[in-house]
This record gives structure tokens, sequence and C-alpha cells, in this order.
């Protein structure tokens, strides 16, 4: 995409993108800075095929920097084979896909764009999806299609008076909590990396997750996904919930038993939950959620809080991060900040090699 003539010179560095980046312009910041960019074919976008490995390492191969996509999973085996690469972007937020430790021990930054209209985007979100259960919209919307109309049981409930309980308490959870202020509910919140005055800053009370799945009548999740994170709602929690609990995820689909979600759903363990993330995405023709009654599950495809100024703020935090990156200094937003003494070693080293070569 890059027009050396635009610089005089070839130009400094090779940044690829794996593709489509659709917004138009988005990569003229990246182009001015002195960058060659070139990007991928359509394998990232859904549905279709995601990259194999050997596809990865084909088309970064010669790469100074990579903006990769949701749907790109970045092995240890896809970083070893990359000599020039110093930096992984994402121009989202979640980088559970990209191999930190592998990066961090070859001496590569990882970097995401936590975009404000990204994660405030979320929590609208989700507010909205915990209304669109009390109220039963998916049951109402059905029944005027099918020509018929209100009945008793398509009455809605309240959140007045309700407990809201909140799973995990950064961004998106913080600000979940703020737009839920004025609906006079009881908030409440599991984090361990939260202290108790960050949570009462925003009307929050903190509570061990199990007293939380027993006692809120709305749960939503918003952590990122770990190891301690993976399957935290799983059949002995769902159990645990009351009838008439509704859950909402929008943070990572790892973190709910899909099976378990179903069959809880199927024998009304809880009243109903909204998903806009699955295990696996595209989410499968048979995957038991499908089979849910669709008057108690809401679907959407993982961009219920997207929104075109969240693509635009992402994809321009991404590229400024990686000019910084290129021109060795440490951009915002590293998540392997252990990395950053061995990436500065490996810069240098790349740049010495750089000036020995004929440029590209």
């Amino acid at each position: 995409m890059s027009d050396p003539a635009k610089h005089g010179s070839s130009p400094r560095w090779r940044v690829v993108a794996t593709g489509p980046w659709d917004r138009p312009g988005w990569s003229s910041v990246l182009e001015a800075g002195g960058c060659e960019v070139i990007v991928g074919t359509t394998f990232d976008r859904s549905p279709g095929p995601c990259y194999t490995e050997d596809q990865l390492i084909d088309l970064l191969h010669d790469a100074d920097a990579a903006l990769v996509s949701s749907r790109d999973t970045i092995s240890a085996r896809v970083l070893q084979s990359l000599p020039r690469l110093n930096l992984v972007a994402k121009a989202t937020i979640g980088v559970e896909k990209i191999d930190r430790a592998a990066a961090t021990e070859l001496g590569i930054l990882v970097v995401n764009s936590p975009a404000p209209e990204n994660f405030l985007g979320v929590a609208e979100a989700t507010v909205g999806l915990m209304i669109s259960l009390a109220k039963r919209v998916n049951e109402n919307q059905r029944r005027v299609r099918e020509g018929k109309w209100k009945a008793p049981g398509s009455l809605g409930s309240l959140l007045l008076g309700k407990t809201v309980g909140i799973i995990g308490l950064g961004r998106v959870g913080m600000n979940v909590a703020k737009r839920l202020s004025g609906f006079g509910v009881r908030l409440i919140a599991a984090d361990p990396y939260v202290e108790p005055a960050m949570a009462f800053a925003v009307g929050v009370e903190l509570v061990r997750l199990d007293e939380l799945v027993g006692e809120a009548d709305f749960i939503t999740c918003h952590v990122t996904l770990t190891p301690e994170t993976r399957g935290i709602i799983n059949e002995e929690r769902l159990r645990a919930m009351q009838p008439h609990t509704y859950l909402v995820n929008t943070s990572r689909g790892e973190v709910v038993d899909e099976a378990a979600l179903a069959r809880a759903l199927d024998e009304g363990w809880i009243a109903g939950a909204a998903l806009d993330v699955f295990e696996d995405e595209p989410l499968a023709m048979d995957n038991p959620l499908r089979r849910v009654n669709p008057d108690r599950i809401i679907l959407t495809p993982h961009c219920v809080g997207g929104s075109l100024a969240s693509q635009a703020t992402g994809t321009r935090m991404a590229s400024e991060n990686i000019l910084r990156a290129l021109r060795r200094e440490v951009p915002d937003f590293v998540t392997n900040r252990a990395a950053i003494e061995r990436w500065r070693t490996r810069v240098a080293a790349l740049a010495a090699d750089r000036a020995t070569v004929p440029s590209r």
C-alpha cells in the first residue's frame, strides 16, 4: 500500500496487517511515518478459515511489526520464525491468542489498544442486554412477528431493587457499575485484584465469587481470559444461581461452560442468558446454545459493543504504537512489560543488522 516515492527512498520499515482493514485511509499514519504496509488476505474475516501457522509465518516472514486480528493465533512457533519482528499489535483489547510468554522470551512486545469507545461500548451493551432480558424482548418480538399480542406470561420485570453481580471490576466492569448507578440496584462484584476503596467509589461492594453467584439476580462477566478465569462459570456455579437469575457474558467465551449453560437454560436452573462471545467463533451450527429456546437466550456475534468510532480509535492507537516501537521508543499499552529490556536489545541488534545490508 505504501508508495516509496512519497518518502524519497525505500520505506524504512515493513508493517504487515493480517487483513482486511476496511476503513479507508487507515494505513496513512504508518505510511507517513516511513512504513511499507502489506495487507494479507481475507482469512481473518468471519465466516471463513483462519490462517494456519505456516500461512502466518509466510505472510509475516520479513515484517518489522505485525498488526493482527482477533482471529489470528500467534503461537510460539510463529514468533520464533520471524527474525525481524519486534512488535505484535492489536487494534482491540484482547491478546489471549498471542503467546506472550514466548514473545517475552524473544524480546517481542505485545501491545493492545484499549480504546475508550471500545470498553464504554461494551459497558453500554451489557446494560442493554440486561434490560432486554428483564423485559423479555426476544419473546415479545417473536409474539408480534407470529401475529400474536401480549399475554400475562410475557410480562417482564424491573431492575429496580435487584442485585447485580459483576465478575471482574476492570475498565468494562467499572463502567457497567457507573451506568447502573441510577437504576436503583444493589451492586456487588468479585475481583481479587481490586481494592475495596476503588469499588466503593463506584458504589460497589466487593464479595467472594461464590457469594455473588448465590445472591445476584443479574450476573455479568468482565474478565480477561487466564487459567484462573477459564470456565469460571461452570456447572457447579450455574446450579448455585437462583432460578430467576440472568447471566450476561461480553468478555471471553471460554469463561462460560457452554454445554453446562445450555443445560441450565433447558432445565430451568436460571432464567436466561445473553452472550456476545463464544469458545469457538463463529458459533458452530451444532453448538448446544443454538438449540436453547430463543425466548431465553440472546446470541450476538462478538460485536454488540463495537462501533465505527471504536474501530477508528483502536486502529489509530495501534498504528501510533507501532511507529513508537519502530523508532525504538517504548509504546503505550505493552501487555508483556517484562519483555521491554530484551526488546531493547533485540531492536538494537536489528538496527545494527539493517545498517550492514542494503535496504529492501
